[in-house]
């Protein structure tokens, strides 16, 4: 993505997109574009890090329509796109396709939901994996401004070439939400334990993830703050070929958000993106930061 003003193009594309869209009350877009900083180009998924820094431009478009929506119910459909291309590093151009299904509804104090979602991925123009997951929740409020989730989650995950990655995943989750200012921020805690079975037995794992955030307006100009912060452990059962050893991960991760809107229906974003992984398969150690700038509009 070579002699071009990036930010030319992202508003170029979100204007184009805005004006050739009708308007829908039961539909809702979202458009997104911008430029990162990588200072280590890395495939997570694959236990993969270049240590080698990049830009690439980041697109990312969503759209979700509402079939069902009133006092005790609401079924939605959405489709999420999301693209990278890097300056230099194109064999990590990543591209994901996500349709989805959720529905929600209210019963007496309980709000029960279900989401289903396929996920297709792409690195380099090669199909890498595609993944369906199936996820029943429910939600209750408890002390006051106190909100409750607790969900269960069935992936199954299909890679197109490395099929000793395949695997089967089970995890339960639950997350607290605390409102405040008014309803017009949150903080959440929220725990998550995870169980994946690989076709490889060196890849299956148990893992305990806690996570922290907070989305919050600040100051007087319209600025809107969301920080997360989560820290992993992962327990790996078998003996990795590579190490002689079974692996042993752990993570942090932290990401900070501050948008602010301007120009009708437009927010300008800038976030960072840090992670460190702490393990015992030197192609998994790695420390990694991102710093993205971003346009959006919502309709």
């Amino acid at each position: 993505m070579k002699n071009y003003n990036i930010f030319s193009v992202a508003a170029a594309f979100l204007a184009a997109a805005t004006s050739s869209i009708a308007n829908e009350s039961n539909l809702t877009l979202t458009l997104e574009a911008g430029i990162e900083f990588d200072d280590n180009v890395s495939v997570s998924v694959l236990d993969q890090n270049t240590e080698q820094s990049d830009e690439a431009a980041v697109f990312d478009f969503s759209a979700a329509y509402q079939l069902i929506k009133d006092e005790s119910s609401e079924i939605e459909l959405g489709y999420d796109f999301y693209q990278s291309l890097y300056n230099d590093l194109d064999q990590f151009n990543l591209q994901i396709h996500t349709l989805s299904f959720t529905g929600s509804w209210v019963v007496d104090d309980l709000d029960p939901g279900l989401g289903y979602s396929f996920t297709k991925v792409r690195l380099d123009d090669d199909d890498l994996y595609d993944s369906h997951s199936l996820t029943p929740s429910v939600g209750f409020s408890g002390l006051e401004s106190w909100y409750h989730q607790i969900s269960y989650t069935y992936m199954d995950k299909d890679f197109s070439v490395i099929s000793d990655r395949d695997a089967t995943q089970h995890s339960i989750s639950a997350d607290n939400y605390f409102l405040f200012m008014e309803n017009k921020a949150h903080f959440s805690i929220g725990l998550r334990l995870e169980d994946e079975d690989a076709q490889l037995a060196e890849y299956d794992y148990q893992g305990t993830y806690l996570k922290f955030g907070v989305s919050m307006p600040v100051g007087a100009e319209d600025l809107k703050l969301k920080a997360n912060y989560q820290h992993y452990w992962r327990d790996y059962d078998s003996i990795t070929a590579s190490i002689g050893e079974e692996r042993d991960d752990e993570q942090d991760s932290l990401s900070l958000e501050l948008s602010k809107p301007f120009y009708e229906n437009l927010q300008a974003k800038i976030a960072y993106e840090y992670t460190n992984t702490d393990s015992n398969l030197p192609s998994a150690d790695a420390e990694e930061n991102i710093f993205r700038l971003s346009l959006s509009s919502g309709f």
